[in-house]
């Protein structure tokens, strides 16, 4: 190999660390942080089951504001005019968004299912890829 074929290697091989890097997690079997826009729903971070899903945002019933319920088993209470709802009205509640849990971005949500399920199934965030499924098997 002659030294300017050499040279040409090592600048191919600069230039695509330099690509490369930013997308690298690190150490461990997942090398790469971000996922291909063709898988969208292949991602890196992500969580399974109602238990785990993204805090949820919603519409109050009575004055419209917009409600935080973190976890899915808290109750469903407006800061605004103190309208008290359980968790398990949440199927009635007007879901605006999910919030990702990893970049605080609003996540798009929507259902596989809809003559199943009167809630939500997947989310996903745009910015991110974090991506909660409600299930991966429905059998």
């Amino acid at each position: 190999m002659s030294l300017s074929s050499r040279g040409v290697i090592k600048w191919c091989a600069s230039v695509l660390h330099r690509i490369v890097a930013p997308l690298q997690k690190g150490n461990g079997p997942n090398k790469f942080q971000l996922s291909s826009i063709e898988t969208a729903t292949t991602t890196y971070h992500g969580d399974v089951g109602w238990a785990n899903r993204p805090t949820a945002v919603i519409e109050c019933p009575k004055c419209e504001a917009d409600i935080t319920q973190p976890m899915s088993s808290d109750r469903i209470d407006c800061d605004r005019c103190r309208a008290r709802l359980p968790h398990y009205d949440f199927p009635e509640a007007t879901l605006l968004y999910f919030q990702c849990p990893s970049c605080g971005s609003q996540m798009k949500h929507g259902k596989r299912h809809p003559d199943e399920f009167e809630i939500p199934e997947w989310a996903t965030c745009s910015q991110c890829r974090y991506h909660w499924e409600f299930e991966h098997s429905y059998s």
